[in-house]
């Protein structure tokens, strides 16, 4: 019924649902009736009545009544919508912000939430794995992660609402090696971390017809492993480790079977939420415009805005 979905539940919150479903509204839009509404959630006319009334005077809304035309949603606030439907600020989950272009993303959707008056909660959770189990405990209202990833990982509880494109995630990911291996007669020491999909799909695939041992280490130690001789060999974006590249670490593109294999799904930011979830769907498809993302986090690599999150 044009946006409404719930069932009718006399334990609902009368103004949480109709902001929500107003908030699916684009501005100059023609609501649905008072009495379809109250149809839709069993409650009295009058009750949606004073919903809708309460809405307009804390200024969440403006609504034109036409008569028999109907009513409008003439304006919509996020910010005060958001408030009613989860008297909280909105969380989203992204890779720790330990490069440029991470910090440029997690800044761009800060800013850009800010800028719709929504209170927004950035937390930064290492590996795709642990921040797909944060969105299913519901400890945020969103996650980033790689297209890769996203469309691996999430089922039918999850939703991707916003892909963006190649190189907004990562830049690439490469083999970084160590030139001089010591112990020619032991298996290739391969670092692995196996909280993140990207590193732990791509480092397996590289790798899957050679002889190699996989040690387990995270992301953020990953450099200093290879630089202290624990590991002989990682799979790591450019973004992370090109500071070591010297006399004695090197790195090499992925193999063409694995470039083909993946093509530019692992340097894609995704944007995923828990399926169902109308105001965040709402909001973030609204408000997070693709140009607009990449434009504050190309400043922000270019060093022309200072990092905010």
């Amino acid at each position: 019924m044009n946006n409404l979905t719930a069932l009718p539940n006399e334990n609902l919150d009368l103004n949480k649902c109709i902001a929500n479903y107003l908030l699916s509204l684009q501005a100059g839009e023609r609501m649905i009736s008072t009495r379809e509404i109250a149809e839709v959630f069993g409650a009295s006319l009058g009750s949606v009545s004073t919903a809708l009334n309460n809405l307009e005077e804390v200024g969440a809304v403006t609504i034109s009544r036409r008569g028999r035309l109907g009513s409008f949603l003439e304006s919509k606030s996020y910010g005060l919508l958001w408030k009613v439907v989860e008297n909280g600020p909105m969380v989203i989950a992204l890779t720790l912000p330990t490069f440029s272009k991470s910090e440029g993303l997690a800044t761009a959707i800060y800013s850009l939430l800010d800028q719709a008056s929504i209170e927004a909660y950035l937390i930064f959770i290492r590996g795709s794995f642990n921040r797909l189990k944060a969105l299913r405990n519901n400890r945020c209202h969103a996650v980033v992660m790689s297209e890769l990833a996203a469309k691996e990982l999430c089922g039918p509880a999850e939703e991707v609402i916003l892909t963006l494109p190649p190189k907004s995630f990562v830049l690439d990911h490469r083999v970084f090696f160590r030139i001089h291996k010591n112990e020619e007669s032991r298996p290739l020491r391969v670092g692995i971390d196996l909280d993140s999909f990207d590193i732990k799909y791509l480092t397996e695939l590289e790798f899957a017809d050679s002889q190699v041992e996989f040690c387990p280490t995270t992301f953020s130690e990953t450099d200093r492993h290879l630089d202290q001789s624990a590991v002989d060999a990682v799979v790591s974006n450019l973004d992370h480790l090109d500071h070591l590249i010297s006399d004695e670490i090197a790195s090499r593109p992925l193999s063409p079977r694995v470039q083909a294999l993946i093509g530019d799904r692992d340097t894609s930011a995704a944007f995923i939420i828990r399926a169902g979830s109308v105001a965040t769907r709402t909001i973030l498809k609204e408000i997070l415009r693709p140009e607009a993302i990449l434009e504050i986090q190309h400043r922000v690599e270019d060093l022309q805005m200072v990092p905010r999150y």
